[in-house]
């Protein structure tokens, strides 16, 4: 069962029936459950069931493959660091162990693969179905070839592109797919489905994921930064002593944390409110009293962070650049 806020683009899908278009894009913020929805729609296209269901049976040959991950006519292409969450919405930012760092692009070889599979006829007599995730990890070369073959589609076959910026993609990709919408939903519609998950606090957690419920439901689990962060940020606080207690915390998602924070530092400064850390409107606004000036400037200096934030040399001092930044342009306050 998908969620209720995937509804309207499923209804959508389904309309086609079993013969859609050859390319299709679904679009939409990370966290809203894109990539679920994408492979939801797979698995119906491929059911091998005779009822004309408006999902997939669950049941028949070809549904247990999709489920057990090796149906013959289905692949799925994405990143080195998202092949081990197969199901997952792989949206959010994610990382791994700190050695050696699986790849966050797709590569060409990958794409050159899927030609392959695609140069074989359907081992089922039905359809063929590829999903691509994000797709905006392509490289412009890694496009191109993926290109080929939208442009002179196999027969029988369905490409399911899942992209969160799809401002990215290349232009002649954009024009060859039908773009499928995920919407955010409203407010009370996700609360009411993570408190159906038995999700604690699902006020908090929604917040903190920007409004995105499937990320609300992957962070609420473990709230981390997300009560961690304002703790360690009220009152006077040493900027090597947060790091001391920050250390089990990836660098990527600290970094994630403390640009949320800069902008509700502005959002309190703007308009007396904050978004991802509502409850923590009186630490926030201590940042708040900083500089317009100050604040784009700390915002940039986070936005050039988060760039390499998934493999920084050395992950302490990584952060402790950060807060020590962080402390610097609090302490400068309007007079």
């Amino acid at each position: 069962m998908i969620a209720p806020w995937l509804e309207p683009p499923w209804r959508r899908l389904a309309a086609w029936g079993r013969t859609p278009p050859h390319a299709l894009l679904v679009r939409g913020r990370p966290g809203l459950g894109k990539t679920a929805l994408a492979r939801a729609y797979a698995k119906w296209l491929l059911c091998e069931s005779s009822a004309r269901a408006d999902t997939a049976c669950g049941e028949c040959e070809a549904c247990q493959w999709f489920e057990q991950g090796n149906h013959p006519d289905f692949r799925q292409v994405e990143p080195e660091f998202l092949a081990t969450d197969a199901g997952g919405e792989g949206e959010a930012e994610e990382t791994k162990g700190r050695g050696n760092k699986p790849s966050r692009q797709i590569k060409i070889d990958q794409v050159r693969a899927l030609q392959d599979f695609l140069a074989v006829g359907t081992h089922r007599a039905g359809l063929r179905v590829a999903i691509v995730r994000p797709a905006e990890a392509m490289n412009q070369a890694t496009a191109n070839a993926l290109l080929k073959s939208l442009e002179e589609p196999p027969p029988a076959t369905v490409f399911l592109l899942v992209s969160s910026q799809p401002a990215r993609l290349l232009p002649t990709i954009l024009s060859r797919c039908q773009a499928i919408t995920v919407a955010v939903p409203q407010r009370a519609q996700a609360l009411a489905w993570l408190e159906s998950q038995g999700l604690r606090d699902p006020e908090a957690a929604l917040a903190f994921a920007g409004d995105a419920p499937l990320e609300a439901l992957e962070s609420g689990a473990a709230a981390g930064l997300r009560d961690t962060l304002p703790a360690l940020l009220a009152g006077d606080w040493d900027p090597l002593a947060v790091v001391d207690r920050l250390q089990a915390e990836e660098p990527v998602a600290v970094v994630d944390a403390l640009q949320k924070w800069v902008y509700d530092a502005g959002l309190v400064r703007t308009v007396g409110r904050a978004r991802y850390f509502p409850r923590a409107a009186g630490a926030v606004g201590r940042l708040a009293q900083c500089s317009p000036a100050g604040l784009a400037g700390l915002g940039r200096t986070l936005a050039r962070a988060r760039a390499v934030a998934s493999h920084p040399l050395n992950p302490r001092l990584f952060m402790e650049s950060l807060f020590l930044e962080l402390a610097r342009v609090q302490g400068c306050r309007d007079g």
